[in-house]
């Protein structure tokens, strides 16, 4: 069964290229795995498993890892981990190459809520007595950021990529894309929004100082 990209599926992928794993063991297991905060995360996993339901039309469950510090999403499905793979997504660990394909760009804002609702976060810091908020992307591809920055720009919202921490040997280096300023978080709440309660809750307080 081809999944066809849209509204939802978008969504989806963009959790994915966020706390997504595809792996196959032999030929008759093909894992799809979502692994979120087990101490902050647990009402959006709730809320996205109506979503993974759908796309795959089968019951999805999630699993409690408290002792790793997460839950997890997963699932065996050869058929979208298939279509996954059609879409370029990676198996096993996601390198510094990871993008976003051109079939996804009418589906942006989609694939930026997920995006951010497993590898972003929404924070305020107190710069002497005046809360400045802020809202952060993070991967090993500054491919994937860049979409992201080139995305938001289009809607209004500005953002700044950078390398925030270089890994030598085997790790990768990693980047951030940081979005600054009250004006650009309820331009982001306007035009895109948050699909985990973690970051809505944070900008709710935020907006209530």
């Amino acid at each position: 069964m081809l999944v066809m990209i849209n509204e939802n599926f978008a969504l989806f992928y963009g959790i994915m290229l966020g706390d997504g794993c595809i792996s196959k063991v032999g030929n008759t297991h093909h894992f799809i795995s979502i692994a979120c905060n087990f101490h902050s995360d647990q009402p959006f996993v709730n809320s996205i498993l109506p979503l993974l339901e759908e796309i795959r039309g089968k019951a999805v469950r999630a699993y409690d890892r408290s002792d790793q510090g997460k839950i997890e999403v997963i699932f065996s499905d050869k058929s979208l981990f298939t279509r996954l793979q059609e879409l370029g997504f990676p198996v096993g660990k996601k390198g510094p190459n990871l993008s976003i394909l051109k079939e996804f760009e009418p589906f942006m804002k989609e694939v930026t809520q997920g995006f951010l609702a497993t590898d972003g976060c929404v924070i305020v810091i107190d710069n002497n007595g005046t809360m400045y908020p802020r809202i952060e992307l993070s991967s090993i591809s500054k491919k994937l950021l860049e979409q992201f920055k080139e995305y938001l720009s289009s809607v209004g919202v500005s953002s700044k990529v950078y390398l925030c921490k270089e890994y030598k040997n085997t790790w990768h280096s990693k980047f951030r894309l940081q979005i600054n300023g009250k004006k650009n978080l309820i331009a982001f709440k306007e035009k895109i929004g948050f699909v985990n309660p973690k970051h809505q809750q944070k900008y709710d307080d935020f907006m209530r100082l």
